[in-house]
């Protein structure tokens, strides 16, 4: 059976597609070019942290296209991103290809093109070379910087494990049943799955014409991979354009590769297409997508919103599916970490949402103006991070929620620069019951702040994994356990207990009603916990404050220490600590 929904806004349209047991989510980009150019591209995602990596690339790459005429698809597949469903759900290999036959068959319907394509980086252009031979009417094919082999993506699994496990972070459990890269969960089924997958073994033409833009920081093997699909069939053009590796960096240092997009844009208008039809999908259709929370399986509703002036900002809202949240609770605001678009990182605030709303509480994560899928206003920079003029943003998306829901209180959740944002929010609007912030790395920020990271404030960041991965010597050294992690862990411990202790001497002075106030922030916390503010900070080291880290005022701040996490919280078992956590300080505070 099969399922739809989109809600009407300027530019992109949120789509919910696929079947009735797997919904899945993504956004239709319509031509909007001077005329249709007859084909419908369908894009992608790499898998894991390289999605969340391309995002920001992807969106300019198919806002680019609708604008010169070819209707752009860029979606999640299932048990990933917005989508429904699990990572360690099995088949997950045949579910990826799934999504994208799903989302060919959508685009077909929904625009009338004849001509279909496919744009896929990573292993997500192994997969869409594997859906294009299969289906045999994909007619032209990008594939940039695409795993030739699964046996070789599944070797880079295994090695960014093996990074984590020489500085003291490896998921041990897991170990027997699978890999964990970067926060993501690949099971041994899975992995067998993906081994398998050799694009230059293939006999079928894959498409019409195809595109190979090589990476750009190590060599993979493309002209092997041209003469293998050109023995197939296919018309094959290599393009090697720079880009690929600013382009997958962490999100907030991301730089889109324009010109690798233009010459993609190029080769595209390069085609003959025939013209389209006229869609054939009536224009109005149900707006939520039923998905099921990852602890009880219990179903939750989602619905995607544009709000804000000229409805520049997006939000996904989640709520029991049975009944409606209840009123008395506050809602839950999850905000963005970093420049990570609103599903966070590994996945963290989808899976907290759907378990939140089996609690009966409605949740909404967002994208602040210039992240993610939110549009920044005329004449504003994108990607800002610590920026106070985002404020404004989560005022407004307390309003709407209240407008749609009637909420009137509200908890914010952060994680890094997101617990910035609660933070100034929470001190400005007394809308706010409380804050749960996550391992702030500061409270004051200047414009002209570097964002670059000193090693004092990203170790065991995944951005620091991701380069060690392409850094031979560097994973050598650490799989033989000759780096100094001790001593990187305790200039990380300083800072952070440092922190810490400044935090609990502020709230402890205030209980005792002696001392005043030395700084704007504490004299800020002091302020919103006489308003009655709840406050949860939690910080992931492994050696911390030890029996005094807990002597705090129970009655509005709280202070909890994860062991064994990094800064976003990548182990698997550290994910699962942080959830207990969270569920249980929301349902203590906010029954």
């Amino acid at each position: 059976m099969k399922v739809g929904g989109w809600s009407e806004a300027k530019g992109a349209t949120p789509l919910v597609f696929g079947t009735e047991a797997r919904p899945l989510f993504g956004f239709l980009h319509p031509a909007s070019g001077p005329r249709p150019g007859g084909i419908g591209f369908v894009l992608c995602n790499p898998i894991g942290y390289e999605a969340m990596c391309a995002h920001r690339a992807y969106r300019n790459l198919a806002e680019r296209l609708a604008a010169h005429g070819y209707p752009a698809l860029r979606f999640d597949y299932h048990g990933t991103g917005d989508s429904s469903g699990q990572p360690d759900e099995p088949g997950r290999v045949s579910a990826w290809l799934d999504g994208i036959d799903q989302a060919l068959d959508e685009m077909r319907s929904r625009t009338g093109v004849h001509a279909l394509g496919l744009v896929g980086t990573r292993f997500g252009g192994t997969l869409a070379a594997v859906l294009a031979a299969r289906r045999g009417d994909v007619d032209s094919l990008v594939l940039w910087a695409p795993s030739l082999s699964g046996r070789a993506y599944a070797r880079e699994l295994r090695a960014f494990r093996m990074i984590k496990q020489a500085r003291g972070l490896a998921p041990g459990p897991l170990r027997d049943r699978g890999e964990e890269a970067a926060g993501y969960f690949f099971d041994r089924a899975t992995l067998a799955e993906v081994s398998a997958i050799d694009l230059l073994a293939g006999k079928e033409r894959v498409a019409r014409r195809v595109l190979i833009v090589p990476r750009d920081d190590l060599p993979g093997g493309e002209e092997d991979l041209a003469r293998a699909l050109e023995k197939a069939g296919a018309d094959v053009r290599i393009a090697a354009e720079p880009g690929y590796q600013r382009m997958m960096r962490d999100p907030q240092e991301t730089v889109v590769p324009i010109s690798t997009l233009d010459r993609m844009i190029e080769w595209v208008d390069e085609g003959r297409y025939p013209e389209p039809r006229g869609p054939v999908v009536p224009p109005s259709v149900p707006r939520v997508m039923i998905a099921r929370a990852r602890r009880t399986d219990a179903p939750v509703s989602e619905r995607a919103l544009h709000f804000g002036e000229d409805d520049r900002l997006f939000g996904i809202l989640t709520e029991p599916a049975d009944l409606p949240a209840s009123r008395a609770r506050p809602a839950i605001l999850l905000l963005n970490v970093g420049a990570n678009h609103r599903v966070g990182p590994n996945r963290m605030y989808v899976v907290l949402a759907r378990d939140l709303a089996t609690l009966g509480y409605a949740t909404l994560r967002f994208d602040v103006a210039g992240l993610g899928d939110s549009s920044i206003a005329p004449g504003k920079p994108d990607n800002r991070l610590y920026s106070k003029d985002s404020v404004g943003d989560v005022k407004t998306a307390m309003s709407m929620v209240t407008n749609l829901c009637g909420h009137q209180r509200f908890v914010l959740v952060g994680l890094c620069s997101g617990a910035y944002l609660a933070f100034h929010t929470c001190v400005e609007d007394p809308r706010v019951a409380g804050q749960i912030l996550l391992n702030p790395q500061t409270f004051e920020w200047k414009e002209g702040d570097s964002l670059e990271l000193s090693i004092r404030k990203s170790f065991l960041s995944t951005r620091y994994y991701v380069r060690a991965l392409f850094n031979p010597s560097a994973w050598k050294r650490g799989i033989r356990g000759q780096l100094n992690v001790r001593g990187v862990a305790a200039v990380l411990r300083e800072r952070l207990v440092s922190q810490a202790r400044a935090l609990v001497r502020s709230a402890n002075a205030r209980t005792r009603g002696r001392d005043q106030p030395q700084t704007d922030i504490e004299r800020a916390f002091r302020a919103v916990s006489d308003r009655g503010v709840q406050s949860l900070l939690v910080f992931s080291f492994e050696e911390h404050l030890g029996r005094n880290a807990r002597r705090m005022p129970k009655a509005s701040f709280r202070l909890e220490i994860i062991d064994g996490a990094d800064h976003t919280f990548t182990p698997i078992d550290s994910q699962d600590m942080l959830y207990d956590l969270l569920v249980h300080y929301l349902a203590e505070r906010f029954p």
